[in-house]
């Protein structure tokens, strides 16, 4: 006989100590960077936000986690919440979680004429996530966010053969290439890889975050951030930069020159990376966003690695 969550129990919002928060955040499983405590640090470092972190709970069992980002100008507090909550219960499952979403509405929109909430909720793009959305009057001003979930708990054979024969031939182009990948382990080398990387964003004018706010990252949990490089005749040809959060990561930055494209430097980056992420225990990792329209060329690259499309709700405000 299945239990049935007690919906009669209030739910309640509370604060969240960092040593709880990265144990809940972990037992999660799938969550997102941008819910991810050093990411809060790193939005309030480099651009002044201030973080507000909480727990959503009921009876003293933790439903969710929420990290949001607020400004204040002059009369109005405009708060953000992205890709959260980090959800501890199946929102799509559980009765409890339109609660879990109203305690949120309410926290960010309870306090006085002015306050205002852009929430970009971490439900499926889905009309059970809509109607639980526009029921706390809340509208959809976005559309959805897609993503790409790869799951890293098969074998690393399992994960090559689910290569799509395009990208795995790539990789074993690039291995045969004499590129070689090294672990970016000190700050300098660290910063130099950033310089390359800011210049490559400038050139390609892609949005992304800087290196600045990389670097913060960095700094805020050093351990979190694996940087890779690739050489070729001691040359740097290309670089990417994962960042793990819970028991989870993101792919969150990368570069390369004409030496790395031709060489299929990005390929060996990748899956080097899967390699380290899987000695670490990680066990999903998050391509960083899907776009076929207006970025077709980086769709497909984070698609021929096998794992699943997802797409958001969008965002509400």
């Amino acid at each position: 006989m299945v239990a049935v969550p007690d919906t009669a129990t209030e739910v309640a919002w509370e604060p969240c100590a960092r040593a709880r928060w990265e144990a809940l955040f972990r037992a999660a499983g799938k969550s997102s960077l941008e819910q991810a405590w050093a990411y809060g640090q790193a939005v309030e470092s480099e651009h002044g936000l201030t973080v507000e972190r909480g727990l959503v709970a009921a009876g003293g069992e933790p439903l969710a986690l929420v990290q949001s980002f607020c400004r204040h100008r002059a009369l109005v507090r405009f708060t953000r919440v992205m890709r959260g909550p980090v959800w501890l219960i199946d929102p799509l499952q559980d009765p409890r979680a339109s609660q879990v979403c109203a305690a949120v509405a309410d926290h960010y929109r309870r306090r006085r004429f002015g306050d205002f909430l852009l929430w970009l909720a971490e439900l499926p793009q889905d009309a059970r996530s809509d109607a639980m959305l526009r029921a706390l009057g809340l509208r959809p001003v976005v559309t959805g966010y897609s993503s790409v979930w790869l799951d890293l708990d098969p074998p690393l054979e399992t994960l090559r053969a689910k290569l799509h024969g395009k990208w795995r031939n790539a990789l074993q182009q690039a291995e045969k290439s004499g590129i070689t990948v090294e672990a970016v382990d000190h700050p300098r080398r660290l910063n130099q890889m950033l310089l390359l990387y800011d210049r490559f964003r400038r050139k390609k004018r892609f949005l992304g975050p800087n290196g600045d706010f990389i670097a913060a990252l960095a700094r805020a949990d050093r351990d979190a951030v694996i940087a890779l490089t690739a050489r070729r005749d001691r040359d740097l040809v290309a670089g990417v930069i994962l960042v793990r959060h819970g028991a989870a990561a993101t792919y969150l930055a990368s570069w390369t020159s004409d030496a790395g494209r031709a060489g299929q430097a990005h390929n060996l980056l990748l899956w080097r990376g899967i390699e380290t992420l899987k000695a670490d225990d990680c066990r999903w990792l998050d391509l960083g966003g899907v776009n076929t329209e207006s970025q077709p060329g980086i769709a497909r690259f984070k698609l021929g690695l096998g794992g699943d499309v997802f797409t958001l709700a969008g965002t509400y405000l």
